[in-house]
């Protein structure tokens, strides 16, 4: 199982983030256009966004410089990173802004956090 040790200039270093490849079966784009006859025309298009979605779950903790910087990152409109896997593959992605990224503290107060990354391939 491939897990990501790095995106842009954050290096995930205490532990890698795991990967969870998604698809969204309901991503269809169409189009209706009335012909000169008066029919409809109708075009239709699936979309194959590969989004990914980076989870720590319970032991890939992230700092709090490295909690800022993915703010950061989050923060740059139109921006692509470099994901690079443990097994130095790279992808490049976009953050994911139709979702939400989440930090959970490991506990009140802590400087360390566990947290989930939406990502879409470009």
């Amino acid at each position: 199982m491939k897990r990501a040790k790095q995106l842009g200039t954050v290096i995930f270093g205490f532990n890698t983030l795991f990967i969870q490849e998604e698809m969204d079966p309901s991503s269809i784009m169409g189009e209706t256009v009335m012909s000169a006859k008066g029919t409809h025309i109708v075009y239709e298009a699936e979309i194959f966004t590969p989004y990914i979605t980076l989870d720590s779950k319970q032991y890939g903790w992230i700092t709090e410089a490295q909690r800022a910087a993915l703010i950061t990152m989050w923060e740059q409109i139109g921006a692509t990173f470099t994901l690079i896997y443990d097994d130095a593959s790279t992808d490049t992605v976009r953050m994911a802004k139709e979702d939400k990224m989440s930090f959970t503290p490991l506990s009140e107060g802590s400087k360390k956090y566990t947290v989930i990354i939406p990502l879409a391939k470009v």
